[in-house]
């Protein structure tokens, strides 16, 4: 979300603590796959599942370079490993895409040399968007500019184990409301609604997990998308949905609306459909994480969709 600090991580008790810093076999690791001599360790934003840090390696000109690892310690932990598996096969793909993105320097997926699943990566301008970015007039334009290119890029021939069908991270088995709701009927109206099924979609490269918190700016300008170890084939309005719900709860559901409105200027049709701002809201379940100050922004917004379909 757009209010998240960078470098203010939290503790599983909610209190604050410092950024992870890499070990010296991993900086050693990065040192033989530059050829360069670190200068800087630079701790970035990050999120649960990953740390992040930025080197400066030496040079004419010295070359910046971002150190993505698994915050489990485990390398045996086979969803970290995929998770790095995945996403250096994604940045090879993304390589002649007209996206902003990373380059991948090299990949360490079992933690041989890292002792977690790690990638070295290319070093993008700019940081995660801030109040003032977010108050431009471009700034929803933008996102949506980047979201159609995303789904422009020629995916694979075929699924793989890189690029994999999309997938729901939700089980409607047996859904419950998330533990601090105010209006437990709305979720259930949700529920029913993505169980009846969803509208008729073409498969595109999808990015998945596609809110502002996944970009990088200069200012008003985008600068970066990042962030692809779940990189999917699948109904681009997903993408759409996930976008905007994290745009209503950060600034508002009119920054939600200017978004969806200016991507479909740009496919030249109605791509955004009420049935996947439900689907993607449904999508962060099951999760009692759902702060009460998160949830009275959306579930207004879910209710709104619900009553769109």
């Amino acid at each position: 979300m757009l209010a998240q600090q960078p470098f203010l991580l939290y503790s599983a008790d909610g209190s604050p603590r410092p950024p992870a810093v890499p070990t010296p076999e991993a900086l050693a690791w990065a040192r033989a796959c530059t050829g360069g001599r670190i200068i800087s360790v630079e701790p970035l934003a990050a999120g649960a599942a990953h740390h992040n840090v930025a080197l400066t390696v030496q040079g004419s000109p010295p070359r910046r370079m971002v150190l993505r690892w698994s915050a489990s310690r485990r390398a045996q932990d086979d969803v970290r490993r995929t998770a790095v598996l995945r996403e250096a096969a994604v940045l090879l793909l993304l390589e002649h895409a007209r996206l902003p993105t990373p380059r991948l320097v090299a990949s360490d997926p079992d933690g041989t040399w890292c002792g977690a699943p790690t990638l070295l990566m290319t070093c993008l301008e700019g940081g995660q968007p801030d109040a003032d970015t977010a108050r431009s007039p471009d700034f929803v334009s933008h996102l949506a500019e980047a979201a159609h290119a995303i789904h422009r890029v020629d995916p694979p021939a075929a699924p793989s184990d890189a690029v994999v069908p999309f997938q729901p991270y939700n089980d409607l088995a047996a859904p419950r409301p998330p533990k601090h709701s105010g209006n437990p009927a709305v979720w259930e109206r949700a529920f029913s609604a993505v169980r009846a099924g969803a509208p008729t979609a073409p498969t595109v490269f999808m990015h998945r997990d596609f809110h502002a918190g996944n970009t990088l700016w200069s200012g008003t300008r985008l600068t970066g998308v990042v962030d692809w170890n779940t990189a999917s084939l699948g109904p681009a309005a997903f993408d759409l949905g996930h976008m905007r719900w994290n745009l209503a709860v950060s600034v508002g559901t009119g920054f939600a609306d200017g978004f969806a409105a200016h991507y479909d200027r740009l496919a030249d049709a109605a791509v955004h459909h009420p049935y996947w701002d439900v689907a993607a809201v449904v999508d962060l379940l099951p999760d009692d994480g759902l702060e009460p100050r998160v949830l009275e922004r959306l579930e207004p917004y879910l209710a709104a969709a619900l009553a769109r379909l």
